[in-house]
């Protein structure tokens, strides 16, 4: 089971979140105390890996701007609950397994008074009484199947299975609907399993072991041969019980007076590791209890087995119904220098590369920040002490990654520059190139512009963009410009060879757009008319058509004729060449349907930004 999205509801901080996406690998940012450990935790909780205290259920006032103090529960008032929501995507033998289809929507409830459920949604049927028919004595079925006008067959004997194979049948046939309803058994097993590790130093070694190998015994309980004998276990445990339970339940009758009371003991067998014992030796010395050893040999050894487990966990089997393992690190760079945090990073990929692990990571670190896509990263920020959730999604524009990026700055307390960990500054003309080019970069890669380690600048003109790259080539910044085509042939003055060469510029440091002139160039005659007939239709309410758009193509600036065409023809024109172009790109949907041409410079410009943004010493001559 691969989880992909998660919601919390009333824990802590956290009184409404819903739709935190979860990717392979995720970063949670955020200032101190907006719900980053709050949110881990509460992944443990949805697990089964840890309880809800009643300090960890908020109750927010309302219109008060700060969280209020947890009330006194009256008898006419409503228990409070904390509600852990996720969705998970199956594999093809989970989904049969469970007989469902992907994805699932599976949740935990903690009830104040009541206790925890773990509940996921199903189609059931309408009608309440018949949904947990399992539950129900052989007289309450008796009287439902009888209630719904049902009779056994001739071969049927009068006990609770023939009640319940008639009333389970009869139910299958009713009205059914969504809803949510009390989680089998075989979709507990099939959980992801949770190694939580924290960064801080209440995190000893012993426990970091005891979680490591914890999650591998619950694997090797998950294989066919090993759970088989399990379940024969547990059925030969429960066959011995049966009459120690008989005599708890006559006793009870007997003593309370009842007519019945039954008791039907649940057994299950979950193997844990119960206690490690841990000593080291340094070279030529006696070995010393962890616990009396101090805490920088303990961090160092702690970091050793957090890489030790990427390779025990790689060894897992794929494709177990146990549902794979989510691996959480708190703060995992606390204490530690910016060597061993690059360490970690390294440590957090790989891991997450597996094909049955998830990776999510609490942290401040820029190293940790910097080492993944922006795609990744889920902000959490906090208004009048509620959190809440930014994030970037595939659909979102460049536009919404500047301001996601820049308020993720503000909130950890840096310049919006050190966040945009920009390794390369690609200075573009105008306007139409800053607006389109971004869109068309995310189309064609999947990810955002930014995630390249590309800012890209619009200067304005190509004066005003030699002006700026040499500004940022004097203070050691990579710098490429990606202008048209027809640049250094139209505006020699300012794009000629010779004078690049004089402010320190060469011909490798520049990226042409156009075929053969400019960026509108690149895209087909197909392209274009789509576009037109979409967007600017004929006043004589005739199609646009190819042809329409190839004749603009033999001489002259192609853009600027196609724009007078639909000023001309066009009932209602765009106002600008901007506005042709990003419409353009707005209608694209696969990555093929960006031109080659244009792609090869995206792969340039890449390319570029992956060996630059180095770290820079200047000397004192500088």
């Amino acid at each position: 089971m691969q989880l992909v999205e998660l919601g919390v509801t009333n824990f802590r901080s956290l009184a409404a979140v819903p739709g935190i996406p979860i990717h392979k690998q995720t970063i949670l940012t955020g200032h101190n105390d907006c719900g980053k450990t709050a949110t881990l935790d509460a992944l443990a909780f949805l697990l089964g890996e840890r309880n809800i205290e009643d300090s960890d259920i908020s109750r927010f006032a309302v219109g008060d701007r700060e969280r209020s103090a947890l009330p006194v529960i009256g008898d006419d008032e409503e228990p409070r609950a904390v509600t852990v929501e996720a969705r998970f995507e199956l594999s093809r033998s989970e989904a049969e397994l469970l007989q469902t289809t992907s994805p699932i929507r599976v949740r935990r409830r903690y009830v104040e008074g009541e206790g925890t459920y773990l509940e996921w949604q199903a189609r059931v049927p309408e009608r309440l009484e018949l949904r947990n028919l399992q539950a129900l004595k052989a007289q309450d079925l008796r009287a439902l199947a009888t209630d719904a006008g049902l009779k056994l067959r001739d071969d049927q004997s009068n006990v609770k299975a023939s009640w319940l194979e008639l009333l389970e049948t009869h139910s299958a046939t009713t009205t059914q609907v969504t809803d949510w309803v009390e989680a089998p058994a075989q979709l507990k097993d099939a959980l992801p399993q949770l190694l939580y590790f924290k960064g801080d130093s209440a995190e000893s070694p012993e426990a970091v072991v005891r979680g490591i190998l914890t999650a591998k015994l619950r694997e090797y309980t998950l294989r066919e041969e090993t759970r088989q004998k399990i379940t024969d276990l547990e059925a030969e445990f429960s066959e011995r019980l049966k009459e120690d339970a008989a005599l708890l339940r006559k006793l009870v009758e007997e003593r309370c007076a009842l007519d019945e009371f039954n008791l039907e003991p649940q057994i299950q067998f979950k193997p844990a590791i119960g206690r490690v014992s841990l000593a080291a030796s340094a070279r030529g010395q006696h070995p010393v209890p962890l616990t009396a050893a101090g805490a920088g040999r303990s961090r160092r050894i702690t970091l050793a087995l957090w890489e030790a487990s990427q390779q025990l966990l790689a060894d897992a089997t794929d494709g177990l119904d146990g549902g794979g393992v989510i691996i959480v690190y708190d703060e995992p760079d606390t204490h530690l220098d910016y060597d061993h945090q690059r360490r970690i990073m390294e440590m957090i990929k790989a891991s997450a590369s597996s094909s049955h692990s998830t990776v999510i990571v609490a942290t401040h670190s820029l190293n940790l920040i910097d080492g993944v896509d922006i795609q990744d990263i889920v902000h959490l920020n906090s208004r009048d002490g509620r959190a809440y959730v930014q994030s970037l999604g595939n659909s979102d524009t460049d536009e919404h990654t500047r301001r996601f990026l820049s308020n993720m700055a503000a909130s950890l307390g840096f310049r919006n520059s050190v966040l945009l960990h920009e390794k390369c500054f690609v200075a573009v003309e105008g306007a139409t190139e800053y607006a389109a080019l971004p869109a068309l970069f995310k189309l064609a890669f999947g990810y955002p512009i930014q995630s390249a380690g590309i800012a890209l600048w619009a200067c304005g003109g190509n004066d005003g963009a030699l002006n700026f790259a040499k500004f940022l080539k004097e203070h050691k910044r990579t710098v490429v410009f990606m202008v048209d085509a027809d640049s250094p042939r139209d505006k020699q003055k300012e794009f000629s060879y010779d004078r690049l060469l004089k402010q320190g510029f060469a011909e490798d440091d520049c990226l042409f757009i156009g075929a053969p002139n400019e960026l509108e160039d690149v895209f087909s005659d197909n392209q274009w008319a789509d576009t037109m007939n979409e967007q600017w239709p004929r006043s004589d309410e005739k199609q646009w058509t190819s042809h329409d758009v190839a004749v603009l193509r033999t001489e002259g600036k192609f853009s600027k004729k196609l724009h007078g065409l639909l000023y001309q023809d066009s009932v209602q024109p765009p106002r600008s060449k901007e506005d042709m172009v990003v419409a353009l790109a707005q209608r694209l949907r696969a990555p093929s349907d960006v031109p080659d041409s244009l792609v090869k410079v995206f792969k340039s410009a890449v390319k570029i930004a992956s060996g630059a943004g180095q770290p820079h010493y200047w000397v004192d001559d500088e």
